[in-house]
């Protein structure tokens, strides 16, 4: 099993306070001065008093914002992070893409003549419906990420990816489990909160700045290691694939965690900071 990068920290950041913050970021700052928010959200993961409901409120977003979510700018179809994706794909293989949202990842799949099979599932109903309008060759579904097997059966993909999704949930186990059950070769973990040495050794850090609506959880990478380690799997990290929109984590970028049954089913290690 594969345990590199375990105690992962930004650049600029330490082992001590692993985040990078930025008060002049352009967009809207949060409602407390960033570094006292982090504070307050390291003493509720101390103290085990983080929610845990769900909160898919995509479904409640406006339809021309779902329809530009993630197709226009930084984050859209050249993005580094969905140019790696591909770069772990071959030709033939069957994909299942989890969070697909309004179906970005599939016109980047597509174009680049890689899936015989594609499946792409959201729980935003609004999303599906945009999804299948601009893509109506694709097989765009409601789903849930929590349900893999229920749906599908085990080992009924070659590939499964699920991008930016594990940081809107109440934790990272029960998708990540179930995406790996459903993948043949190899599940892909995207991340725009890049997972790291937490302060304290803490799970999870919710960055509170969309609460109640969505969670954004920085995750602890040993606590991701460790549930690998249990499952008997082989996994590889990969940091620095471009620049995440994570608001005042300056410089923040995205990182993918591959995970495979065989250890020679993992690629070589990609770019790393």
């Amino acid at each position: 099993m594969t345990r590199d990068r375990e105690a992962f920290v930004p650049k600029g950041a330490s082992r001590f306070w692993p985040f990078v913050v930025d008060m002049n970021y352009s967009g809207a700052p949060p409602a407390w001065k960033a570094q006292l928010l982090l504070g307050r959200s390291i003493l509720a993961a101390l103290l085990d008093i983080q929610p845990t409901e769900t909160r898919e409120n995509w479904r409640d977003l406006p339809h021309h914002v779902l329809a530009a979510l993630m197709h226009d700018g930084v984050a859209g179809p050249q993005h580094p992070s969905r140019k790696f994706v591909a770069s772990l794909i071959r030709t033939g293989d069957e994909i299942l893409d989890v969070g697909c949202g309004a179906g970005v990842g599939y016109e980047v799949l597509v174009d680049a003549g890689l899936p015989s099979r594609y499946v792409g599932i959201d729980s935003s109903e609004p999303s599906i419906d945009i999804a299948r309008r601009l893509y109506p060759n694709g097989d765009f579904r409601i789903g849930n990420g929590t349900a893999l097997v229920s749906a599908f059966g085990s080992e009924s993909f070659d590939v499964v990816v699920v991008r930016h999704v594990l940081e809107h949930l109440p934790d990272f186990e029960a998708v990540m489990n179930e995406s790996i059950r459903v993948s043949r070769r190899l599940a892909v973990f995207i991340f725009f909160l890049t997972p790291r040495a937490n302060p304290l050794g803490v799970r999870k850090i919710d960055l509170c700045t969309n609460s109640p609506f969505f969670y954004n959880h920085v995750y602890s990478r040993r606590a991701i290691n460790r549930f690998l380690a249990r499952l008997k799997l082989h996994w590889r990290w990969c940091d620095n694939l471009g620049l995440s929109r994570a608001g005042w984590f300056t410089g923040e970028t995205n990182s993918a965690l591959i995970v495979s049954r065989e250890e020679s089913q993992l690629p070589e290690a990609g770019p790393s900071i």
